[in-house]
């Protein structure tokens, strides 16, 4: 081969190389429950990055410490969390959990990490500089996901088994109230100014809306069969929900509490993340074993990205 033509072909491998090691987009981390794995993808280039593993069996939910500088992942398979820095994409530190742990979500000054187990039916709150558990709360059956309130004194969890929304106090950690949802309570969103709380229910395929400050349900949307993941627009215009059984998407316009559009996914969609933009979604379809990227604007699939096997945790890194 002529000097000069291997020369140039190797300059291209090695800088085909470096983009692949220094794609400039966002990163996208989702979990892959049956491979053991965490997809991370370039969210520029609509590809995966790489795949490594995520410490523990049945990783289900990840979420990522204030920071931007730990990803916190829950084990529904080993009842364990396992710590991952983001750097050098290594776990660092494995906890014990609760029974079929679920997910996390930090306190809003991100001293405390709150832990749902729907198996052992409590919430364990961790404080985060010491790894320990500082407190254990017998909450109702199957508690599923946790948000705080805009000013974080109350603590909002969703329990799927005994079909009700708790309320907490956050320094007192005692029930204020007990919401009646509907079947399989999962997903919670809050509006932007906080009034309103949207809530999945995915065994009657509709999202309940529920005002904060009289902590009454005040609108019942019907969405699409199995709702159940669930994140609210970063301009609090819109809320997206999962369903799993109609393999769609519903958009609900905050002003008026109604569906304004269906987007169509992947097979069984189950979580789902917004770019800080707003302008690109992730949706997990478990079905398939792919993430469906959608563009906001036009509300089109833009890229459909093959990942590891049942994907279902997902989360933009900060």
């Amino acid at each position: 081969m002529n000097r000069g033509i291997a020369g140039k072909t190797i300059l291209t491998l090695l800088m085909g190389l470096l983009w692949v090691q220094t794609a400039s987009g966002a990163e996208v981390w989702a979990t892959n429950q049956l491979s053991n794995t965490i997809s991370i993808i370039d969210s520029e280039a609509l590809a995966v990055l790489t795949t490594i593993p995520s410490g523990g069996k049945e990783p289900h939910n990840i979420t990522f410490s204030p920071n931007g500088k730990e990803a916190w992942v829950t084990h529904v398979g080993s009842n364990t969390i396992s710590i991952i820095n983001t750097t050098t994409r290594e776990v660092t530190t494995t906890l014990p959990a609760g029974t079929r742990t679920h997910a996390i979500t930090f306190s809003p000054n991100g001293k405390l990490a709150y832990i749902t187990n729907p198996g052992s039916n409590d919430l364990w709150i961790i404080d985060v500089l010491t790894r320990k558990v500082v407190e254990r709360i017998s909450v109702g059956k199957a508690p599923q996901m946790v948000v705080f309130s805009r000013n974080g004194t109350r603590v909002f969890v969703s329990l799927s088994g005994v079909e009700e929304v708790w309320v907490l106090d956050a320094a007192t950690h005692k029930t204020l109230a007990t919401i009646l949802t509907g079947k399989d309570a999962m997903g919670l969103g809050l509006s932007n100014d906080g009034q309103y709380l949207y809530v999945t229910t995915g065994g009657e395929s509709r999202v309940i809306v529920i005002d904060t400050t009289s902590l009454k349900e005040v609108r019942s949307i019907e969405t699409g069969f199995d709702t159940h993941g669930l994140a609210v627009s970063p301009d609090g215009r819109y809320v997206y929900v999962a369903n799993r059984g109609s393999n769609t998407l519903s958009v609900i316009e905050t002003k008026t509490n109604t569906i304004t559009r269906s987007i169509s996914t992947g097979k069984s969609p189950d979580m789902l993340t917004l770019s800080p933009t707003g302008g690109q979604m992730y949706v997990t379809n478990r079905g398939d074993d792919t993430i469906s990227v959608v563009d906001i604007v036009s509300a089109q699939v833009i890229a459909i990205i093959m990942v590891g096997r049942a994907p279902h945790g997902i989360a933009f890194r900060p």
